[in-house]
């Protein structure tokens, strides 16, 4: 028995909101316009909502290509206005930086706990002292 392995061939489109619809551009798949000249045709088409872009950009360039849909892959890009990118990104930025401030804290109530413990201080008292439960003590300790 002989087995066949296609190789799927890989596309990159983008994809911008445009009023509301969603227009998809496959930058790799174009053509000579039929007026001639320099002018050349680019594979775009629409999807109505983000969930309906990657199975519009495989009909473009399944279309475009005239293959079957499952012998090409098309990675899309969703771009979003630059305003909302830079919210986002800022955003990301503002957790990731929470995230290292929660862990430095971490590192220094732990180092509050040593000093206490080192001090001569039971588990009890720098609990006490520190507002917290023996039980989380015990786990700083660790």
């Amino acid at each position: 028995m002989t087995t066949t392995t296609t190789t799927k061939r890989t596309l990159t489109a983008r994809a911008y909101r445009d009023g509301k619809w969603w227009t998809i551009e496959i930058p790799e798949l174009t053509s000579a316009s039929p007026r001639g000249g320099d002018t050349r045709i680019t594979a775009i088409g629409q999807a109505r909502s983000v969930k309906d872009i990657d199975a519009a950009a495989r009909d473009i360039a399944a279309v475009w290509l005239d293959v079957d849909e499952d012998q090409i892959e098309v990675q899309v890009t969703v771009e979003i206005p630059p305003h909302a990118a830079e919210l986002w990104t800022l955003a990301k930025k503002n957790e990731e930086d929470a995230r290292a401030a929660v862990a430095e804290a971490a590192r220094l109530n732990r180092e509050a706990d040593k000093a206490l413990t080192a001090d001569g201080l039971s588990q009890a008292d720098t609990a006490r002292i520190l507002g917290l439960s023996p039980q989380r003590i015990s786990q700083l300790a660790h």
